[in-house]
C-alpha cells in the first residue's frame, strides 16, 4: 500500500513537472517571436519623433532638442533591456560562461535587500534578512543571480499592497543543496507560473511617456532560466493564508567538489 502510494506521488510530480517544462518550453519557443512584436511599438514611436523633426514639424529649436533628448532617453532604457536578454540567450547557448564563485548566503542577501530597499518603499513593503547561519555559502553567479532576485522582488513588491519580503537560507535541502527562501507577505500558489501573468515578455507601449520595461511572466521565466544554469532549481514552498514562500535550491559551496 505504502508503495503504491509512493509511486503515485512521484507520478503526480512527474506530471506537475511535465506540465511546467511544457509551459516554460512553449513560451520560450514563442519568445522570439513576442519580443519582435512588442519592440515594433517602441521603435514606432522613434521613429514617429525622428519624422517630426525630419520633417521640420517642430514649433521652434527648443522643442526639436526636447525631443531628441527624450527620443535618446528612451533608446537607452529599450537597448538596456535587450541587452539583459541578449546576455541570457548567451548564456543557454554557452557562447558566455557563468563566474560561479563562493557566495556568502547573508552576504548576498544584505546586498539585493540594500538594492531593492528604495523600490520596496515607494510601494510599502520593507526587504528583510532572517537569522541566518553566516557559515552558508552557495556556490553561484553573484551578478546573474542577484539579476534572478530583482526579477522575482519586482514581481512581488508590483502585487504586495504593503508588508514584509524576508529573505533566508538554511539545509533543507538535497544533498549537496541548500535552500534559500523568499517569503512574501500574499498568499498565491502560482506566483511562481509565468503563465498565469501576462504571455506577451512586454508591457503594451503607450508612446514615448511609457518607458519599455519587461511583463511579469518574462521575468520570472528569466529568473527561472537563470537558477536554472547555475545548476539551481525553484519552487513554491509552504503557502498560507497571508504568505508565499518561494524555495531556491543552489549547489552548497561546502559539499561541491
Amino acid at each position: 500500500m505504502n508503495e503504491n502510494t509512493s509511486l503515485a506521488q512521484e507520478l503526480k510530480e512527474a506530471k506537475i513537472a511535465y506540465h511546467n517544462a511544457s509551459l516554460y518550453a512553449r513560451f520560450q519557443a514563442g519568445f522570439l517571436g513576442r519580443v519582435s512584436h512588442e519592440i515594433r511599438s517602441p521603435l514606432g514611436s522613434l521613429m514617429s519623433i525622428h519624422q517630426l523633426i525630419l520633417n521640420d514639424l517642430c514649433e521652434s529649436e527648443e522643442e526639436e532638442r526636447q525631443f531628441i533628448a527624450e527620443a535618446y532617453e528612451y533608446s537607452k532604457k529599450l537597448m538596456n533591456m535587450l541587452d539583459e536578454l541578449i546576455e541570457i540567450s548567451k548564456l543557454e547557448t554557452a557562447k558566455v560562461e557563468l563566474e560561479l564563485t563562493p557566495l556568502k548566503c547573508v552576504d548576498f542577501f544584505n546586498f539585493v535587500a540594500k538594492k531593492m530597499r528604495m523600490q520596496g518603499a515607494n510601494r510599502n513593503v520593507v526587504l528583510d534578512v532572517a537569522m541566518v547561519d553566516e557559515s552558508l555559502t552557495i556556490l553561484a553567479d553573484r551578478e546573474k543571480l542577484a539579476q534572478a532576485f530583482f526579477y522575482w522582488l519586482e514581481v512581488a513588491i508590483d502585487i504586495t499592497p504593503l508588508g514584509t519580503i524576508t529573505m533566508g537560507a538554511d539545509c533543507e535541502a538535497p544533498a549537496d543543496y541548500l535552500r534559500i527562501t523568499i517569503n512574501f507577505p500574499f498568499c498565491n500558489q502560482e506566483f511562481n507560473e509565468s503563465s498565469r501573468f501576462e504571455d506577451l515578455p512586454f508591457h503594451e507601449q503607450g508612446g514615448m511617456e511609457s518607458p519599455p520595461m519587461l511583463s511579469s511572466g518574462a521575468k520570472i521565466t528569466l529568473a527561472q532560466s537563470l537558477i536554472s544554469l547555475m545548476g539551481g532549481q525553484c519552487r513554491i514552498g509552504e503557502v498560507t493564508e497571508k504568505t508565499t514562500c518561494l524555495e531556491i535550491f543552489l549547489p552548497n559551496c561546502e559539499t561541491v567538489a
